[in-house]
């Protein structure tokens, strides 16, 4: 089976970056909107966001240090829509799917790989005062806005020591992508749809409503997160 850096090198293609900012997505727009203002144009956080960001691609397989790779995107630009119920649907109806897992304090969780653009270094964020405690903040991704959660506060994991969320998983539905600062990348997983559970959320501790599925890998359980929600609490709260 292909290894995370491999996945990343051969079957995924990275959109070139534009310079600056260009035309927002409608989205886009709205997240800007609702945390900066209705004149955001204007704004300190316009300024600093229109310096496009030179993410360090990364890619860690288990047990490995991580290297330089040469990272892509997993999914292709889609319409001004919103395609992620019907993605998500479209994943739990797959006979096999293939997840990537990583470590949010102390704690172990996956998403599909198919909505993972490419996997970074944690960079630098915008902060954002109106914004709720699990936005880290915003930063201009390739000249896209791009919205920073803190995992371990959006589902109140405590963190019981001072280690830094080391990596940020960029997903993509739809007009708009978000940054997942995780603590470390775990592997990748070929999951038979037999070894999934879907709708469990009656059966996990941490914020049912944001997890989509159980992974059942050897003597591991392991948290699949909707993204699809994800990006409905991130635009909506």
């Amino acid at each position: 089976m292909k290894t995370l850096e491999n996945y990343f090198a051969q079957d995924v293609t990275l959109p070139e970056a534009p310079g600056g900012m260009p035309g927002l997505t409608n989205s886009e727009k709205a997240f800007l909107e609702k945390y900066v203002g209705a004149g955001w144009e204007g704004s300190e956080a316009a300024g600093q966001l229109a310096r496009p960001l030179e993410p360090e691609r990364v890619m860690m397989p288990a047990g490995q240090a991580p290297t330089q790779s040469a990272g892509k995107a997993a999914q292709q630009e889609q319409p001004d829509a919103q395609p992620g119920q019907d993605l998500e649907a479209g994943l739990m109806a797959e006979p096999e799917l293939r997840l990537v897992s990583f470590h949010v304090a102390g704690q172990l969780f996956a998403v599909p790989i198919m909505l993972v653009q490419e996997v970074l270094r944690a960079v630098p964020a915008t902060k954002l005062p109106a914004a709720p405690a699990f936005l880290a903040g915003v930063t201009n991704l390739r000249g896209r806005v791009t919205p920073l959660v803190d995992l371990s506060v959006l589902l109140d994991i405590e963190r019981k020591d001072q280690q830094p969320d080391n990596f940020l998983i960029v997903c993509r539905i739809g007009d708009m992508q978000i940054g997942m600062l995780v603590r470390a990348i775990d592997t990748m997983y070929k999951a038979p749809r037999e070894d999934i559970e879907w709708g469990i959320e009656a059966k996990v501790g941490v914020n049912a409503d944001l997890m989509a599925g159980l992974l059942k890998a050897q003597d591991r359980l392991i948290k699949i997160l909707s993204v699809n929600r994800l990006f409905q609490k991130v635009l909506k709260s």
